[in-house]
Formats: structure tokens, C-alpha cells, sequence
């Protein structure tokens, strides 16, 4: 609760301790210390992009599925904020994750990545192709929910189609 109310500034041990009742040492016991709570919130941030990319799964084909693992992780940026804050934003420096964490982490790139490959025609160097638009996409997505939490797009204005439509043409270039 207090990461999800006030990110990392808000986040101490002594303050998770008596949020949970409980003491500091029970909390440094479980995490072992704050870059522990980190850790933890880290992957739960990866968690929930993996559980919104599985939503997409269904019913969905080729180009409709990229769209849809973009849209999910655009989702999910914009409503855990401070989790993705953690994961990928101004405070992914606060946390150094395990390599468990990162290789979790790379799954939700991998899930894209397998979308993109199912939409490319077969050819020589197929994989490295698909891995490239994969990564093309996901930096388009990284800027754009990054300009959008900063507000670039104004309060007012629902970027969601404007979106869509720039994933579609880049994923068609």
C-alpha cells in the first residue's frame, strides 16, 4: 500500500514494519532490507505485465496480438505507476535485480518478440528480424507511456487510439 500510494520515496522498512504490524526485523527476516522490498515489488511489477500479456492470448492472431501485448503493457504502466517507475522509470535505478528477476523480466520482451515472429513472413534471418521490430516496439512503448505519465499529451486527451495507430504503422513498416 505505501508503495503503491508514494513509490520509492515513501518506501522504508520501519514504515512497512508498522504498516504490517509487525517488527523491522520480521520485514529485514523476510526481504532482508529495503533493496529486498524492492526486489519483491520489482517482480511484482513484472508479474502483472505477464498477467495482462496472458489476458491477450486469447482469440487473437498475428498482427492483433502485437497490438494487444502493447496496449498491455501500456495498461499496465499506466496503472501501477510507481511499479513501472521501479521496473523501467526514473527509479529503476534505485533497484539492482537478481538475474532470476531479470530473466523474468525478459519474458514479457520474449512474449512480444514470439507476436512479432508470428507476423513476419519466413525468410533467412526471420528470428533476428523479429527480434528487432520486438525491440523497435518496445521502446516505442517505453517513450511513449514515459511521455504520457509526464503528461506530454495533456490531462485531457485519450491517447489510446493515437497509440494504436502508431503500433499498427510500426509494426507494418
Amino acid at each position: 500500500e505505501i508503495f503503491i500510494d508514494e513509490g520509492v520515496k515513501g518506501l522504508s522498512v520501519r514504515r512497512v514494519a508498522e504498516r504490517a504490524g509487525c517488527t523491522t526485523m520480521t520485514v529485514y527476516s523476510r526481504y532482508g532490507g529495503k533493496e529486498g522490498l524492492l526486489g519483491a515489488l520489482f517482480d511484482e511489477g513484472f508479474d502483472r505485465l505477464v498477467q495482462a500479456q496472458a489476458a491477450e492470448k486469447h482469440k487473437l492472431t498475428g498482427s492483433q496480438r502485437v497490438v494487444a501485448l502493447c496496449h498491455a503493457y501500456r495498461a499496465t504502466a499506466l496503472q501501477y505507476p510507481h511499479h513501472y517507475a521501479l521496473m523501467l522509470g526514473g527509479f529503476s535505478g534505485e533497484h539492482t535485480p537478481t538475474p532470476q528477476s531479470s530473466a523474468k523480466a525478459m519474458t514479457t520482451l520474449q512474449t512480444l518478440t514470439e507476436a512479432v515472429a508470428a507476423t513476419l513472413p519466413a525468410s533467412a534471418g526471420h528470428d533476428n528480424r523479429a527480434a528487432a521490430v520486438a525491440n523497435g516496439l518496445f521502446a516505442f512503448c517505453h517513450g511513449w507511456v514515459s511521455l504520457e505519465r509526464l503528461g506530454f499529451f495533456g490531462e485531457s486527451v485519450d491517447t489510446a487510439p493515437a497509440f494504436d495507430r502508431a503500433v499498427k504503422a510500426l509494426l507494418a513498416g
